[in-house]
């Protein structure tokens, strides 16, 4: 198989464990909640969401076509493969366990799954780390966001 069909089989894997694992009602359970300003409307989310499997799947792609089996790109196959399935499971903390503290929480490993993978695509893809960077700007909106939203909802003693 081509290492573009397993990157693309290997992110739609990723997206369909997110859905599954997040369940039904998304749109819903961002309606239930008070949001932090600065919340993008639904359709964004989606926008955001469409970008970073795109920048999985560019990162994927070049790692999988590398015809050199080093330790670094089996380092950037295994962090890439972490970073999605870690992504996935904080649809579980904030849609299924709608635990706001655990998923804000949760940002910390993710952050730093995301740190090691681009330390190592810097040495092997310099464009990979360049995409991860511009994530890092969503990633640090994303825990604030995520921190703002877990305090706005503390329910009131």
């Amino acid at each position: 198989m081509s290492p573009t069909v397993i990157a693309l089989i290997i992110c739609l894997a990723a997206v369909a464990l997110e859905g599954g694992l997040a369940g039904g009602g998304v749109r819903q359970r961002l309606a239930e909640l008070r949001m932090p300003r600065y919340s993008p409307p639904f359709a964004v989310w989606l926008v955001i969401g469409t970008l970073y499997y795109a920048i999985c799947f560019v990162i994927l792609r070049h790692v999988l076509a590398s015809s050199l089996l080093t330790a670094e790109n089996l380092a950037a196959l295994t962090l890439m493969v972490a970073v999605l399935l870690v992504n996935a499971f904080w649809s579980v903390l904030f849609f299924r366990w709608r635990s706001l503290g655990a998923s804000f929480v949760a940002f910390v490993p993710y952050a730093l799954l995301v740190a090691s993978l681009t330390a190592v695509l810097t040495r092997i893809y310099p464009f990979g780390a360049g995409l991860l960077a511009c994530y890092w700007i969503y990633l640090l909106y994303a825990i604030w966001w995520g921190y703002r939203l877990w305090r706005l909802n503390i329910p009131s003693a």
